[in-house]
């Protein structure tokens, strides 16, 4: 950790650091020896330190904070024994008014806990585009293009680590558990779609969901994967792929490869006896286009290995060249012509 940075840190940045949760949360020997001498080395920076860090105190604990026995009476008798009779109406006054602010600060502190808890953070990606996502335990999702992943702010916190997904993202899953008999709460990582759940402990899997039919590809480890309308499971091997159809929940194991559904991590489209209709797919999904081909029998046409899908243009040039076509943009439509 960078001792630095936390000099000019506000309480929402300290609130949102991943290194600061967990040394609030857990107070491992390493983190207490950082910040204490952080602090001792920073005493002009302790606002915003000892702000996030008390509302991170009252976030993680459920318990009531209780004031010792008659502290309140106490504190009262000796506010109203130091004042002159003159100024008990203006002391009344500003009492309420601090009673008031007290009670606004615990409302505030209620309600950011509330938010904490329940709101979720969306990641989006555009077409042609990808994005990384690490989370604290360690694990990474890449993001495919047109895709939108959704997970708990307080994702470390929940019991079961869990993320919803909607178009197509590659896995690789911390595994927290110690013990294979007894799964502990926060162990369990589960990715949902609207058709499928997949259930893991620590493993590298693919999971996609469109037009109506969701895949999942188990590369490392193993994974329980359960079809949401159906409830049926299935347990899948490294090296398994299985397909769930949206619309009834039927699982069926796929004849596809997990390294033909994972190779667009690497930049690449790897077919075997794929048509170009399902090339031509893939592409309106990566890119946002609408596809036309002037002669439709093309789209049957079959098609074998590998096409690189880092650009539009590179898928483009490979099928004008495979299928002896001209490529025609009219904005977002794209017209493949047969070349005379």
């Amino acid at each position: 950790m960078n001792k630095e940075i936390y000099r000019f840190y506000t309480v929402a940045e300290f609130l949102a650091d991943r290194d600061f949760i967990r040394y609030v949360k857990f107070q491992s020997p390493d983190d207490v020896s950082f910040w204490k001498n952080w602090s001792v080395e920073n005493p002009d920076h302790q606002v915003a330190f000892q702000e996030a860090y008390s509302e991170l105190k009252i976030i993680f604990s459920a318990q009531e904070i209780m004031v010792p026995h008659g502290f309140m009476e106490n504190l009262r008798m000796d506010i109203n024994s130091s004042i002159a009779q003159i100024e008990a109406k203006r002391k009344r006054a500003k009492s309420y008014i601090l009673w008031s602010s007290s009670i606004a600060a615990t409302l505030v502190v209620g309600i950011l806990s509330v938010w904490y808890f329940t709101s979720n953070i969306v990641v989006l990606t555009n077409y042609g585009e990808t994005k990384k996502i690490q989370f604290s335990d360690g694990t990474e999702i890449l993001l495919n293009a047109n895709s939108t992943l959704s997970y708990p702010r307080a994702y470390a916190w929940k019991k079961v680590r869990s993320i919803a997904l909607e178009g197509e993202a590659y896995f690789k899953v911390k595994h927290l558990n110690q013990n294979p008999s007894a799964v502990k709460s926060g162990e369990l990582f589960q990715a949902k779609t609207k058709s499928v759940e997949v259930s893991v402990l620590g493993t590298e899997f693919n999971l996609k969901e469109r037009h109506g039919l969701a895949n999942v590809a188990l590369v490392n480890g193993k994974v329980k994967v359960r079809s949401i309308k159906t409830n049926a499971g299935y347990f899948l091997q490294p090296g398994n792929t299985i397909k769930i159809n949206s619309t009834n929940g039927q699982l069926m194991l796929n004849q596809q490869s997990p390294l033909e559904q994972t190779a667009w991590v690497d930049g690449k489209l790897i077919v075997n006896q794929a048509t170009v209709n399902e090339i031509i797919t893939a592409f309106e999904d990566l890119y946002g286009y609408k596809v036309i081909l002037d002669n439709p029998a093309l789209g049957n046409k079959k098609i074998d290995g590998s096409i690189s899908i880092r650009s539009e243009q590179s898928l483009l040039f490979t099928l004008s060249n495979i299928l002896n076509v001209n490529v025609k943009k009219e904005g977002k439509t794209i017209r493949l012509e047969t070349r005379r």
